[in-house]
């Protein structure tokens, strides 16, 4: 009945939303308001915000707070770390609650935490009174829940709204003893920046790499890294950052925006990003005795997808082998645009199955093969490989010294959501596996 009732209930039905917003008040008040004792900082967009969250937690923690995180890869507490396995960028209102207040016990100072669209417009986040809001961009992603890209970006906007009013409050219910101001840090290169500027907030910290008050100049880029000059108000730093790619410079400097409203030094800052590791499942690389390499990541957005293939065809020696499917029970439009981005970039191209949930795999597939095939035609350098597990071996099996084998939709995840239920699956496991099978 329950399921029956979700799907004939629009989501943006007032009785659904309030049925909503009375969980989000109901965990708040049942645990007692806990967010009000730390300095809480939310990190939204359609890309970036994993990276971006657990940069902005390393950076704290780098320099000695006391920092938690909530993220769609994991869990931390004072360095303490545990995977998400819910597959939710942000959990339910009770759990998000019951974990703030865990913090509180922990004597935690700053919570970051990864703020999904789904979960702003639900309510799952009421209650917490947000100081920082980051945004890293806005690009086509869940259109199948809100319907267009301006009520998506109105749904973010509620993260920003909730810092605006927190701008308002009383200076004696402000935290005094942690270091801080309240501030959006904004995309400037994001389409939709002045929607956001329109929101007030006495500070606003600009990001770019080609304006803001917060930039990255003098640029170079590795197979392995990223090396930069970080500029604010005259100040300048060499960041060395061990993650390639423009998106992962845009990633630290939305960080460095929050570390710079926590009131870090921009040497602080620098340190920070120079050891910072990256993120399991993200242009994560496994390298293969016999000289390729196969790369892991979450990608699951066209722009995601553009982005991360533009910097492996401008550092790849060899050829790209591309492994792409698409999420079942979700945007459906984007499905043929994956398809397509990934043929363009790729010498071998291969359409597999990933998470179908609900829906028939074989659509799935057929819709983000659709796409590829404007580009390419069915034969060597295009194929179907229905069997995950099979289009995985198919390639890694087929590659060569120099080549990168690219497999993205399921990052760091450990299950695969099917037609009959979750099953185990580590992306980064089966990947050494075949390897070690093959060596």
């Amino acid at each position: 009945m329950l399921n029956y009732l979700r799907k004939k209930i629009s989501y943006d039905n007032p009785l659904r939303l309030f049925w909503h917003r009375v969980k989000g008040v109901t965990a708040a008040v049942r645990y007692g308001f806990p967010a009000k004792r730390m300095v809480v900082i939310g990190v939204t967009g359609t890309n970036g915000k994993t990276t971006t969250t657990h940069m902005i937690e390393h950076i704290l923690r780098s320099s000695g707070k006391k920092v938690a995180m909530i993220s769609t890869s994991d869990f931390s507490i004072n360095g303490k770390h545990k995977p998400n396995l819910s597959k939710k960028t942000t959990m339910s209102p009770f759990k998000t609650q019951k974990f703030l207040s865990d913090c509180v016990k922990k004597k935690v100072d700053y919570a970051v935490i990864e703020a999904s669209s789904h979960a702003l417009h639900q309510s799952r986040l009421w209650g917490i009174p947000f100081a920082i809001s980051v945004i890293t961009n806005i690009t086509h992603e869940h259109l199948d829940y809100h319907g267009t890209m301006e009520k998506y970006a109105e749904a973010k906007k509620i993260l920003f709204k909730n810092v605006s009013k927190n701008c308002r409050r009383k200076e004696s219910e402000t935290i005094h003893h942690i270091p801080h101001i309240k501030a959006f840090v904004l995309n400037t290169a994001d389409k939709y920046y002045d929607k956001f500027k329109e929101v007030h907030c006495p500070v606003n910290i600009d990001y770019g790499l080609e304006r803001g008050d917060l930039r990255a100049k003098d640029i170079t880029y590795t197979k392995y890294g990223s090396k930069f000059a970080m500029k604010y108000h005259g100040q300048t730093v060499g960041v060395n950052l061990p993650l390639a790619g423009g998106f992962n410079v845009e990633n630290a400097l939305a960080a460095t925006g929050v570390a710079l409203a926590c009131k870090l030094s921009l040497e602080e800052i620098k340190n920070a990003l120079n050891s910072f590791e990256g993120v399991g499942g993200r242009m994560e690389r496994i390298k293969s005795p016999k000289g390729f390499e196969v790369i892991v990541d979450f990608a699951l957005t066209p722009d995601a997808l553009d982005k991360l293939y533009k910097v492996l065809k401008e550092t790849t020696e060899g050829r790209l082998i591309g492994l792409i499917g698409s999420c079942g029970d979700r945007d459906k439009e984007k499905r043929p645009a994956m398809g397509e981005i990934v043929a363009s970039y790729c010498d071998l191209t291969i359409v597999t199955d990933e998470e179908p949930y609900t829906e028939d795999p074989k659509v799935i597939m057929q819709a983000v093969l659709a796409g590829a095939k404007k580009v390419k035609k069915m034969g060597d350098s295009l194929k179907l490989i229905e069997d995950r597990y099979e289009a995985m071996e198919h390639a890694i099996k087929n590659a060569q010294p120099g080549d990168v084998v690219v497999v993205t939709g399921m990052g760091s995840f450990q299950t695969r959501s099917m037609n009959n239920g979750p099953i185990v699956w580590d992306e980064r496991e089966v990947a050494r596996e075949i390897i070690s099978k093959y060596a």
